[in-house]
């Protein structure tokens, strides 16, 4: 009886010794059992073709439209990050996940697109897959840009209608906000996101966030 096709990446590897490096080895692994391999960003000038990418937004740029040949179109931009920088343009209908804030600073996405020149293409929204990863305020560490949830439990001064109180589970912080329309729209209770905000630490040394013109703030969704 012949022995078992190996087919998870530690298997691949024993089985092969040193005869592979990491790279064939996740190949294998991923025709094996029939997975659609992950190329990585630095592979991406050598590519031309469909190809399926993961990576940490570290850039997003407004959606601009135009119009060519007498129809009009628009198209979104962003850098993703493994271990290379990347941009990825967004056509048409995919544009309007950047238009309606789903891909930020500090999201992890997964997408399939077209590889040319260097650059990752992509048409469908339906190709783009999104995941925010949420940092606890117990958690929180200065000079770094996060995702943070929870509820508002406490609301400032209104005439300078610029900073709440956000509170989940395992703490509280003090949250500063540029755009001051936000401070209107939410009340003791909500339950509260703040997209890519920055972490730093206030005159009286304790940390507190702030929500820039670079952060989404979703409340009650």
């Amino acid at each position: 009886m012949s022995e078992r096709l190996p087919k998870t990446l530690e298997e691949i590897r024993e089985h092969f010794g040193g005869l592979i490096d990491d790279e064939t080895a996740e190949l294998l692994e991923a025709y094996i059992n029939g997975k659609e391999p992950v190329v990585r960003l630095s592979e991406i000038a050598s590519k031309k073709g469909k190809v399926l990418i993961e990576g940490l937004v570290v850039r997003v740029f407004p959606v601009r439209y135009f119009s060519r040949e007498g129809r009009e179109g628009k198209v979104g931009s962003i850098y993703l990050k493994d271990d290379c920088v990347v941009r990825v343009n967004f056509w048409n209908d995919a544009a309007a996940i950047i238009e309606t804030g789903d891909v930020v600073e500090g999201a992890k996405l997964r997408l399939r697109g077209y590889s040319r020149d260097g650059e990752v293409h992509v048409n469908d929204p339906s190709d783009v897959e999104i995941e925010i990863e949420y940092c606890r305020i117990s958690e929180l560490k200065p000079e770094v840009r996060t995702n943070l949830r929870g509820w508002v439990s406490g609301i400032g001064d209104p005439e300078e209608a610029s900073e709440i109180s956000v509170s989940d589970e395992s703490g509280r912080i003090r949250v500063l906000l540029e755009n001051r329309e936000i401070y209107f729209k939410v009340d003791i209770g909500d339950y509260i996101e703040i997209l890519n905000c920055s972490v730093r630490r206030g005159e009286g040394g304790d940390l507190e966030v702030y929500a820039d013109r670079n952060s989404r703030v979703r409340v009650g969704e």
